[in-house]
C-alpha cells in the first residue's frame, strides 16, 4: 500500500506572511494539529509546517500577540516529507526516526499533494502491530530535546 492511499489530499494550508491566529483557525476547522505552510497559492511548495505546539511554545508561551506574528516567525522550517508513491512502511521510518506524528506528502517539485498523519496509517492501512506499537512508542517518548526537524528549524533561526 501506498501512501496515496491514506494521506488526506489537498489539506488546507498558509503562507509564511499569514498570522499565527489564521493557522490556529485552520486547526481549529480542520481539526489538525498541523498546517503546512506553502510559498504561495501557484507553487504550493511546502516551506514550513506550523503545529499546535509550535504556537503554545513560540507564541503564547512568549507572551506574543498571536495577531500580529506571521507563521514564519513560529514555523519549522525543517521539514520531513514524502511521496504519494512511497510506502507506508517508509512514512512509518520516517516517523520513527524523527519522532513526528504527520508528514506533509509532495511530488518531485516540493509541491503539496497530502499529509499522512500516524492515525491515518491505523486507520487505513494494515501495518504490523508491532510496528505501530514501536512507531507510535517511538514518537511518544518524551524526551528533553525537540523532535529533529523543529531542533534543526530552531538552529538555523
Amino acid at each position: 500500500m501506498r501512501i496515496r492511499h491514506v494521506m488526506t489530499k489537498d489539506p488546507s494550508c498558509c503562507v509564511p506572511d499569514d498570522t499565527a491566529v489564521k493557522a490556529a483557525s485552520i486547526m481549529r476547522q480542520e481539526k489538525a494539529g498541523i498546517v503546512p505552510v506553502i510559498d504561495n497559492e501557484q507553487s504550493r511548495r511546502v516551506v514550513g509546517v506550523v503545529t499546535d505546539r509550535d504556537l503554545c511554545m513560540n507564541v503564547i508561551a512568549e507572551s506574543r500577540d498571536p495577531n500580529s506574528v506571521a507563521v514564519n516567525q513560529c514555523m519549522t522550517t525543517s521539514v520531513v516529507t514524502c511521496s504519494p508513491n512511497d510506502s507506508i512502511d517508509r512514512a512509518m521510518q520516517l516517523m520513527k526516526e524523527n519522532q513526528i506524528r504527520r508528514i506533509p506528502v509532495t511530488d518531485e517539485s516540493g509541491a503539496l499533494q497530502g499529509i499522512v498523519a500516524i492515525g491515518d496509517l491505523v486507520s487505513r492501512a494494515t501495518p504490523k502491530v508491532t510496528q505501530t506499537h514501536e512507531t507510535l512508542k517511538c514518537v511518544s517518548t518524551p524526551t528533553d530535546e525537540a523532535s529533529k526537524p523543529r531542533a534543526q528549524s530552531r538552529k538555523a533561526a
